[in-house]
């Protein structure tokens, strides 16, 4: 049990930190498998994401039912549990509205490497879930799931993205790397024509990138600033 407590206080502290990263607002999600279970944790529809405590966390099955929990489940559930069942790999997955990366579907700009945060998510572009609607079926959630792939982000065109890694800090570390990412691109793109990353050159920055030390990094730095932001009270 107290495994399940200490995940829980992780889904807390990464919720307040995507808050505090400005990369999810009253909306966004981020959710974790239960180890060993066909069960989730996941954040709550109605409590403030600056402020959701580890008790507030909800269980749910791949069913999309809740199974313990006082609140009500996420709107957008299904992206989560189609997600879970494509994926036995996916850990945690996360559902952000982040606005560079919004900004750059709405020009149909690709998001493709071309600074070393885009290394991240490999070569070629991050794929793109065509449908702006919200995600409330298995079908849409199968739709977002398929988009995904075996990658680790897409983007929900003019909505906002998906990030689905081994864990709550990879998860974490590439939702701010995707935004950063689309930012530094979003910028380039104002200049004139991009030099993306080579095939190699992805290989090579993404390799540095991925290693356990700067995910840990990311996920340190984020701790700090988001307890100096005074978002880290009662965690």
């Amino acid at each position: 049990m107290s495994k399940i407590n200490d995940l829980k206080v992780k889904l807390a502290m990464a919720t307040r930190m995507l808050f505090c990263a400005e990369l999810v607002d009253y909306s966004g999600h981020i959710s974790a498998r239960v180890p060993g279970s066909d069960q989730f944790l996941i954040i709550p529809h109605p409590v403030s994401r600056a402020a959701v405590m580890p008790e507030d966390i909800l269980t749910a099955d791949l069913e999309g039912n809740r199974v313990e929990g006082k609140w009500n489940l996420p709107s957008e559930l299904p992206m989560h549990t189609r997600t879970y069942r494509m994926r036995e790999d996916v850990q945690c997955v996360a559902h952000l509205h982040n606005r560079m990366v919004v900004i750059l579907s709405m020009a149909d700009k690709p998001l493709i490497a071309a600074s070393n945060p885009g290394a991240f998510f490999g070569p070629g572009a991050v794929p793109v879930h065509m449908d702006p609607a919200l995600i409330h079926t298995s079908e849409q959630g199968d739709q977002v799931a398929r988009a995904l792939g075996k990658g680790e982000a897409a983007i929900l065109r003019g909505h906002g993205s998906i990030v689905a890694t081994g864990s709550v800090e990879w998860t974490f570390a590439a939702c701010v790397d995707l935004e950063e990412s689309a930012s530094r691109l979003y910028c380039a793109y104002q200049l004139g024509p991009v030099r993306f990353y080579t095939d190699d050159e992805v290989a090579r920055v993404g390799a540095q990138r991925r290693k356990l030390s700067v995910v840990q990094k990311i996920w340190d730095h984020y701790v700090a600033k988001t307890r100096l932001a005074g978002l880290m009270e009662g965690l």
